[in-house]
């Protein structure tokens, strides 16, 4: 029987990856709590990711806020911008090595790759590109490996960590006292669907994945892969599993 042909981009990552989005208010009344997050899950799919978003606002010397308290919520659609003249994407190059799978060898390349072809969506769609930040990559890359090899995928850590606790561990969120904007995307996939170009294109499939790549406050990125997906999701198949940190220091 043959097989039908997605009708777009969209319908494609639709069959091919679950998602599951979480976002945050910047500010919460109470302490700041573990965040829950939950993935729909089926034994067909050859790939998968999620996305979590959170801020807080600054800390004045005089009186403190409350910190953050993460909540699964909807994320709000990125709106629309005017489109950008193709001389600015070509002015900012090619992004090569894009179909590339990961391997043990190739995971700085990848990590560029993946990085490019991120910062070439901001642009076309009218935001300053981010610029890759060794403390995120750090995070990113540390989650990236406990997920590949404790066997698991979620935002948070077998200890319960969030991508909170993991920026301020590696020391991009190093004072009580800043106020920041951060998010969190995770994905990986089997195969082709485990090359940067595929990861991307779920990621911007899907709104919650999309909202943080176009978000506007952020300036800084960094992306953790490895080529060992989960063996329980990925049933030992080759592939590869990205985690990609964003965020902005504001105070």
């Amino acid at each position: 029987m043959a097989t039908p042909r997605p009708a777009s981009l969209a319908a494609l990552t639709a069959v091919l990856t679950g998602l599951c989005a979480w976002a945050s208010p910047a500010l919460a009344t109470t302490p700041h709590a573990r965040h829950a997050a939950r993935c729909s899950r089926t034994g067909r799919l050859h790939g998968k990711a999620g996305s979590f978003r959170a801020g807080h606002a600054p800390v004045s010397s005089k009186r403190r806020r409350p910190s953050c308290r993460h909540k699964p919520v909807r994320h709000k659609p990125v709106p629309p911008k005017a489109p950008v003249n193709s001389s600015a994407l070509s002015g900012y190059g090619a992004c090569d090595n894009t179909t590339l799978r990961p391997t043990v060898r190739n995971l700085e390349v990848i990590r560029t790759a993946t990085i490019c072809l991120v910062n070439r969506e901001r642009i076309a769609h009218g935001e300053t590109p981010l610029r890759d930040n060794s403390k995120l990559g750090a995070a990113a890359q540390g989650h990236t490996e406990s997920m590949a090899w404790s066997n698991y995928f979620e935002h948070l850590g077998p200890g319960g960590q969030t991508p909170l606790d993991r920026m301020r561990a590696a020391g991009y969120i190093y004072s009580s006292n800043l106020g920041y904007e951060v998010g969190e995307n995770i994905a990986w996939g089997t195969g082709s669907l485990g090359t940067p170009s595929a990861i991307v294109a779920a990621w911007m499939a899907s709104s919650g994945h999309r909202a943080n790549i176009l978000d506007a406050h952020y300036r800084d990125t960094a992306v953790g892969v490895s080529p060992h997906p989960p063996k329980s999701l990925a049933h030992d198949q080759l592939g590869g599993i990205y985690t990609q940190d964003f965020g902005v220091i504001t105070g």
